[in-house]
């Protein structure tokens, strides 16, 4: 699953492509966020539970999100653009596991490793290339490494960026209804 830097590209990205959609980008990409940050808040929370899936051991387990359960939430309102931005980071998590970087997971997977030191080896990158203010609360999460990703590769990150933030959310939802 993406690090925050990501999550962050594809949310300014996303706002940036849909402007007339997007009202309160700081709520978005406070949303983008909040299914990561939360469990690192609060301790009490599991990811399991902010992913509305099954989360396990990364390097063992598949993740699975169950998207329909998101969308049944009474709590999620997704005329909210806080709400926006969570479902685009569960669908984002979703399509970079389970689709786009099937082949470097279970490549790490075999290793028992994770994608956290590539993340941090493309921070610095990503987050020039969509000039991304690092919030405060999060800084600490995103240690960028001046050496080569093992798995991951910039070139392949920033197309997957550009296709999750051209991604139409309500055809998502009725996709995702439909099921």
């Amino acid at each position: 699953m993406p690090g925050f830097t990501i999550h962050i590209a594809i949310a300014k990205q996303y706002a940036k492509k849909h402007e007339k959609e997007i009202k309160d980008i700081d709520e978005f990409i406070e949303g983008s966020i909040a299914p990561d940050y939360i469990p690192i808040e609060n301790k009490n929370i599991s990811k399991s539970e902010t992913h509305y899936g099954k989360w396990g051991d990364w390097a063992r387990d598949d993740q699975i999100i169950y998207l329909d359960k998101f969308l049944q939430d009474e709590k999620v309102d997704l005329s909210r653009d806080y709400w926006k931005g969570y479902f685009i980071h569960l669908l984002t998590d979703d399509y970079f596991d389970r689709i786009h970087f099937r082949e470097e997971a279970k490549q790490a997977k075999k290793n028992h490793d994770t994608f956290h030191n590539d993340y941090d080896c493309l921070n610095a990158e990503i987050t020039e290339r969509y000039h991304i203010e690092v919030m405060k609360k999060i800084k600490k999460y995103m240690n960028p490494l001046k050496q080569k990703p093992q798995y991951l590769k910039l070139e392949k990150i920033i197309q997957f960026i550009e296709e999750m933030s051209d991604i139409d959310l309500q055809q998502q939802i009725e996709k995702i209804k439909q099921k």
